[in-house]
């Protein structure tokens, strides 16, 4: 029983229970599930300080185990999981990407007939869009990801890429080699890791001496912070399909804290905006192929019940919600994405 000026803990937690499976069951509309994720946003702005980078080993994520088909429908054409450039309003998702890639290999300063590393490759498009436009490169993935793996060998036989393309199942905290490259790539991985100056001490030594090593990930303009709730009241945090503890979220400037093995060479800032509207572009892939998503989940488990179908897809949705209300908060300059070159030291 709560008593007077006393907060009971069980109806605390009896209400965020209650919250979540109205969200699962689509009993929510998104614009009060918008509204409550943006009160959650405000909460701990002025709470938060630099995150602890200790060493913590990484979790699978099971949303990457989620079947291709699923993300063909969810991605669009080019499957890219991580932040779109949209030039204007008139942009498309595929427009997009393309946008995005071509930056990568404009700051990367990668050249046809070098070697390149992608580090968290996901499910190729950044790979494949370096190996059909630079077809003398030879490109390296890594992924935790079975299933990105084989999707991404299978896509490559299709295009007639096995020549210069190359996937490792590996996960990257733990992967060793001796090979060096020319430029590596880490596009939105380094937010699923811990303890960056090991890290980069790690990838410094697979850089050659003229190699370029190219971040992009998602940052608060000044805040780092792990992703685990604030207090007992924060079920935001606890409801992203991100383990609690799992993802980091740097600031801006955090990396440049951390070059001993490294040194900036440059940094770019793009606006929140263009991540949350491509979440709206993956929202409206979602809502506009229900049957296809709910039949793509199903044939990945035939074992499957239909209200775990239904959860499924709606914690998508959330997720999608979620981060398309974050990257767009303050107009998109509170949270945003953040671009840096570094070369060896």
């Amino acid at each position: 029983m709560a008593t007077f000026g006393v907060v009971d803990e069980d109806l605390k937690v009896d209400y965020k229970a209650e919250l979540l499976k109205k969200v699962e069951q689509g009993l929510i509309p998104d614009e009060e599930i918008r509204s409550l994720i943006r009160s959650q946003l405000e909460r701990p702005l002025s709470r938060m300080s630099i995150a602890n980078t200790q060493a913590n080993d990484a979790a699978a994520l099971g949303i990457y185990q989620w079947p291709a088909s699923f993300y063909e429908i969810m991605l669009g054409k080019i499957m890219k999981l991580s932040c779109c450039y949209f030039k204007d309003e008139s942009s498309t998702l595929e427009e997009a990407g393309i946008a995005m890639l071509e930056l990568y290999c404009e700051r990367a300063q990668i050249q046809d007939g070098q070697s390149v590393l992608d580090i968290g490759c996901g499910y190729g498009s950044t790979v494949f869009y370096i190996a059909q436009k630079y077809p003398n490169c030879h490109i390296t993935g890594i992924t935790n990801s079975v299933e990105q793996k084989n999707y991404v060998e299978e896509q490559a036989k299709k295009h007639d890429l096995t020549r210069n393309v190359e996937i490792i199942l590996a996960d990257v905290s733990t992967f060793e080699t001796k090979e060096q490259y020319d430029r590596i790539l880490a596009i939105e991985s380094f937010e699923e890791m811990k303890n960056y100056n090991l890290l980069l001490n790690k990838i410094a030594k697979w850089m050659k001496r003229d190699g370029l090593l190219f971040i992009q990930h998602m940052c608060h303009k000044d805040l780092a912070y792990i992703q685990e709730p604030f207090d007992e009241d924060d079920w935001l945090s606890e409801w992203t399909l991100y383990s609690t503890g799992y993802m980091t979220m740097p600031s801006a400037q955090l990396l440049l804290y951390f070059q001993d093995d490294v040194s900036i060479v440059n940094h770019w800032i793009i606006n929140g905006k263009n991540f949350s509207r491509m979440c709206e572009e993956y929202l409206k892939n979602i809502d506009g192929n229900t049957v296809a998503v709910r039949n793509t989940l199903k044939s990945n488990s035939s074992n499957i019940e239909e209200e775990t179908l239904t959860r499924l897809s709606k914690r998508m949705r959330f997720m999608c919600l979620f981060f398309s209300e974050l990257m767009q908060y303050n107009n998109g300059e509170e949270w945003m994405v953040t671009h840096l070159l570094f070369e060896k030291k």
